[in-house]
């Protein structure tokens, strides 16, 4: 297996990821979607658990790197990762806000929750409910900055497969716990807003965020891989499938419930992991290309600008793609619609990650080198 440091193969989930993500928010765009199409670029949704797990994966190779060289300063590991995600996510709500003006006008509140990511705590403020959601897809963002707020902790108490696998147990007692409590909480709320709250609030989703930790350990154990590719392939599809099958967008199946079952995300997150450790067995394949691993770079810049060309780009055609085509013609437009929008959040993702996304990260590096900070070891 290619070594858990060389980060080739992450880049390329995160590829596959915003693909994925992509996808689903074309494929919403026609309703008339001919029904196995429809189910195919449903299925995209889950992108956004294929982005967790990455981050899980990464976060925790750079953090025991940074242990075992002295260096994994808690303050070093907030400053690079607001960095990391802050100018782009704040300037794309300035965009959002000038191009599509929220119908409920400029809330400094609102923005101020956003802005500091805690915008995925509350219905009323990822918002569920009629409001500015000031970043289209910003609750995925408010959930990942609820698990860098935990994950220090985390990492320090979770550093064996074991323990591991026993914080995925924990977590989804944690999570069916907390929605059914929430789910009293919420009966004050619309249900589709209450459902939807549910599957995106942060302890729904931590039991993909503990699937990364077993994944991790899973990398970095001396001598483990997926010892036929057949097996690898077959793990893949046969997991799959049955999410596949399963795929809808959010709704009450998705979130953990001691009533509700299992959620079909857990499903796609399974089929994710064999997946990643398929890929990081090397060599390059189709599934590492160059041009995917290329996207998996610009894949955070993607992520927040994608959305205005799923939505503006029919207009912008003057009707020459046409959202309420039904039949071949819907998967001949959601097909147009996929490449063009594909094409240009690549071309713009390139400018911002120029521009915004490497300066910021550099910025980033040059608070936290060793000239700036002499570190303790942890340990």
């Amino acid at each position: 297996m290619a070594s858990p440091q060389k980060k080739d193969y992450i880049d390329a989930v995160r590829g596959w990821a915003i693909a994925l993500v992509i996808t689903s928010h074309v494929g919403v765009m026609f309703a008339e979607l001919p029904y196995p199409i429809k189910k195919l670029t449903n299925f995209g949704v889950y992108g956004v658990q294929m982005f967790f797990l990455a981050s899980a994966v990464t976060l925790l190779m750079s953090w025991h790197r940074r242990k075992e060289e002295g260096a994994a300063a808690v303050k070093i590991f907030f400053i690079r990762r607001f960095l990391r995600i802050a100018p782009m996510y704040y300037l794309g709500s300035i965009l959002y806000y000038y191009i599509e003006p929220p119908e409920t006008g400029f809330d400094a509140v609102q923005m101020l929750r956003s802005f500091v990511f805690i915008n995925v705590w509350h219905p009323e403020w990822v918002p569920t409910t009629p409001g500015w959601t000031v970043v289209p897809g910003g609750w995925s963002i408010g959930v990942e900055f609820t698990f860098y707020f935990l994950f220090p902790v985390l990492a320090a108490m979770v550093t064996t497969l074991p323990r591991a696998i026993a914080l995925f147990f924990a977590s989804i007692v944690l999570a069916a716990t907390a929605n059914g409590i929430g789910a009293v909480w919420l009966s004050a709320y619309a249900p589709e807003a209450a459902d939807r709250f549910l599957y995106f609030w942060f302890f729904n989703q931590a039991p993909v965020f503990s699937l990364g930790f077993i994944l991790y350990f899973l990398l970095t154990r001396p001598g483990f891989q997926i010892r036929s590719t057949a097996l690898a392939y077959w793990l893949v599809a046969s997991i799959g499938a049955t999410w596949l099958i399963l795929a809808e967008y959010p709704s009450a199946t998705h979130w953990f419930g001691w009533t509700t079952g299992v959620p079909t995300f857990l499903f796609a997150t399974l089929s994710f992991m064999a997946f990643i450790l398929l890929l990081a067995r090397g060599p390059e394949t189709l599934f590492t290309h160059t041009y995917v691993r290329r996207l998996g770079v610009l894949s955070f810049s993607s992520y927040v600008l994608h959305f205005l060309f799923a939505r503006k780009i029919a207009v912008w055609s003057f009707g020459l793609i046409n959202l309420q085509a039904t039949g071949f013609a819907a998967i001949g437009n959601c097909a147009a619609l996929w490449v063009l929008t594909m094409t240009l959040t690549v071309l713009a993702s390139a400018v911002a990650h120029a521009l915004i996304e490497q300066p910021a990260i550099d910025w980033a590096h040059r608070l936290t080198s060793p000239r700036r900070y002499v570190v303790a070891p942890i340990g």
